[in-house]
C-alpha cells in the first residue's frame, strides 16, 4: 500500500490514538485543514450574506459564492445549478413536495429496497397525500445488485429516486440505464449520492439525473450542509422548498415576486460556515484521491473481507461488482448490538442496527447487522485489531 493515511491531519488521531473509528458512512471525521478554514471564516469574514453594504458582509458573500463554485467544480457542474441545503434528508423532503408534477391518483414513484429512510419517507408522505403508488426495485440476495426493474417502469411512473450506493452493503449501483429509461418515459429522476461522494469522482451531468444530492459530513466536511445539483429543466420548473427572506424581488400584502435561478432554493440565512467547510472537505478529498486513497481503501476493505470470510460464525452481506469500502455482517450466535458493544470496549467504533434501511433488512429477513465503513484515517493495523477483538469475543462467549 503506497498511500499513507494522513493521521497527523486528524486531531482525534492525536487525542485518541487507540480509537479505531469505523463509522465514516455515518459521518466522517474532519481534517484539520477543513476546521482551520471553518474557523478562519468565522474569525475573519463572518456576516450575513448578500445585499450587504459593508465590507465584511461582502467578504462573507464572496466566501459563500466561492464555496458554491468550488463544490460545483468538484462534481463537474456549474455554480448556477448548485444549491446549499441543510441536509440530504431535508432536500429529499423538499424535492418530494415541490416537484413539478400534476399528480393523479395511481401515479407511481420508483424507488429501490436499498434506500435510506430519508429517500422513502418523503415519498410515502407524498403518496398518502395524492393516492400514489410506490414501487420498489428489489436487491438480489446473492449478488447485492439491483434486480429487474424494466417491468416497474411505465407511463404512470412520474418520479424515480434512487441511492447511488447502499449504506449497508456498499454496493455502487449502475443507475445510468435506469435513469435514462426513466427520462425517456418523462419521469423526473433523483439520485441520493450521500454514500458515494466520498468514494468516487462524481460527474453529476453524466449520471442522467435531474437532481443529485449529498451531505458534506459524509465527505470530510461538517454537518449542517448538503450540496444539491439540479438540471436546468428541474431548476426552471420547480418551486422553492421553503419561502422567506432572500428569495424575493418584491412583497406586498397579498403576494410576493420570487427570484429565479438557484438562489430561489436558499430562503433565510444560510449556513455559510458549513458551506465553506463543504468546499474545503471536497478539495481535501480530491487531493487524497490523487494520492491513491481510493485504491488504498479498497485494499483495506479486501483485507477485512478476506479475514471475516474465514470466520464461520459470521455471515457477510453481499456486495456488487463495484462497491464503497463498506462491509456489513451478522452472526446467528450473537446480536449485532452486542457485537458492537463488545468492540466498543476494545476502542473500536462500528455501527449496529438497521441503519435506516429497514426495508432491505426486512426483505432479507435480518433484524440487524454490524457495519464497518472505512475512511482515510483507517489502517491495516486497525483491521487486525478489529478481527482480533471479534475472535476474542467469540472465544469468550461461544463456550
Amino acid at each position: 500500500m503506497s498511500y499513507q493515511p494522513p493521521l497527523e491531519q486528524f486531531e482525534f488521531c492525536q487525542q485518541q490514538p487507540e480509537l479505531a473509528y469505523f463509522d465514516s458512512a455515518a459521518s466522517c471525521q474532519v481534517p484539520q485543514s477543513v476546521l482551520t478554514k471553518l474557523l478562519d471564516y468565522y474569525q475573519h469574514q463572518h456576516a450575513n450574506v448578500h445585499r450587504a453594504s459593508y465590507a465584511r458582509g461582502r467578504a462573507a458573500t464572496q466566501c459563500y459564492e466561492q464555496a458554491r463554485r468550488d463544490c460545483a467544480q468538484a462534481i463537474g457542474a456549474t455554480a448556477a445549478q448548485v444549491s446549499f441545503q441543510a441536509s440530504t434528508t431535508s432536500t429529499l423532503n423538499g424535492l418530494a413536495q415541490q416537484l413539478p408534477v400534476a399528480w393523479q391518483a395511481g401515479d407511481e414513484i420508483l424507488l429501490s429496497s436499498a434506500e435510506h429512510h430519508a429517500n422513502i419517507l418523503p415519498w410515502q408522505r407524498l403518496a398518502a397525500q395524492h393516492d400514489l403508488r410506490l414501487r420498489f426495485i428489489s436487491l438480489d440476495r446473492a449478488s447485492g445488485e439491483l434486480g429487474e426493474w424494466q417491468h416497474l417502469l411505465g407511463p404512470r411512473t412520474k418520479v424515480v429516486s434512487l441511492t447511488l450506493a447502499s449504506n449497508i452493503t456498499g454496493t455502487r449501483f449502475a443507475l445510468e440505464p435506469i435513469l435514462a429509461a426513466a427520462q425517456q418515459q418523462g419521469a423526473w429522476t433523483i439520485v441520493d449520492a450521500a454514500q458515494a461522494v466520498a468514494h468516487e469522482q462524481l460527474a453529476v451531468t453524466q449520471l442522467g439525473a435531474d437532481a443529485v444530492v449529498f451531505s458534506a459530513h459524509k465527505a470530510y466536511g461538517v454537518a449542517g450542509c448538503a450540496v444539491l445539483w439540479l438540471s436546468q429543466a428541474l431548476l426552471a420548473a420547480s418551486e422553492p422548498f421553503t419561502v422567506g427572506g432572500g428569495i424575493v424581488t418584491g412583497v406586498t400584502k397579498s403576494q410576493a415576486n420570487l427570484v429565479t435561478g438557484i438562489h430561489k432554493f436558499e430562503a433565510g440565512t444560510p449556513n455559510v460556515g458549513a458551506a465553506v467547510a463543504a468546499a474545503s472537505g471536497l478539495a481535501w478529498l480530491q487531493q487524497q484521491q490523487q494520492l491513491g486513497l481510493h485504491d488504498y481503501l479498497q485494499e483495506l476493505r479486501q483485507q477485512l473481507w478476506q479475514q471475516l470470510q474465514q470466520r464461520v460464525w459470521l455471515t457477510l452481506l453481499p456486495t456488487g461488482k463495484q462497491h464503497t469500502p463498506v462491509i456489513a455482517f451478522y452472526s446467528d450466535e450473537f446480536q449485532a448490538h452486542d457485537i458492537a458493544t463488545w468492540l466498543d470496549q476494545h476502542q473500536i467504533a462500528v455501527r449496529a442496527g438497521h441503519h435506516c434501511a429497514q426495508i432491505l433488512l426486512q426483505d432479507w429477513q435480518l433484524p440487524a447487522v454490524v457495519r464497518v465503513s472505512l475512511a482515510a484515517y483507517n489502517t491495516p493495523a486497525q483491521i487486525e485489531r478489529l478481527v482480533a477483538a471479534l475472535d476474542a469475543g467469540w472465544q469468550l462467549f461461544a463456550e
